[in-house]
């Protein structure tokens, strides 16, 4: 079986949706920062296939699926916090990478939470493309061209 399937996974963002202080809601929803904006817009774009699937890391719940549901938070990734996820993170998205098949798996985060990731090639076949933010505009454009390079 051939999949096209790709898993695209951003570190979550300061910046979170005033409707998480009222309850819970899915990490897709509660991230609002600028790198989500890019996704949302693709999605209203129709730039977003429903083969890709958005991943998230977060300093206080490891791995996230873009539908779990979180509570607010406020806590910031430190370079001991990634390593202190790194199992689960890495288990996580061999789990998800099991039940998906997915072709490719893309990381765009900083230099911290990529601490979190960083051995993940060791433990997984399928192709998996890691890179570094280098600023958020420059981070934005990488998103975007990923993107549109997929929908090709």
């Amino acid at each position: 079986m051939n999949s096209n399937k790709v898993l695209i996974i951003l570190s979550c963002g300061k910046k979170k949706s005033e409707k998480l202080s009222q309850g819970k809601l899915k990490a897709s929803q509660a991230y609002i920062g600028p790198m989500f904006q890019v996704i949302n817009k693709a999605k209203r774009e129709s730039r977003w296939s429903e083969d890709f699937f958005l991943g998230i890391i977060s300093a206080k719940y490891g791995f996230l699926r873009e539908n779990q549901e979180i509570e607010f938070y406020d806590k910031k990734m430190s370079k001991k916090r990634a390593y202190e996820l790194r199992d689960q993170v890495i288990n996580s998205i061999q789990t998800w990478n099991s039940e998906e098949q997915f072709s490719l798996i893309y990381i765009l985060m900083g230099k911290i939470y990529l601490s979190s990731v960083e051995k993940l090639k060791d433990f997984i076949d399928t192709k998996v493309i890691i890179e570094p933010m280098e600023g958020l505009g420059i981070a934005q454009r990488k998103l975007l061209t990923f993107l549109k390079n997929q929908n090709k």
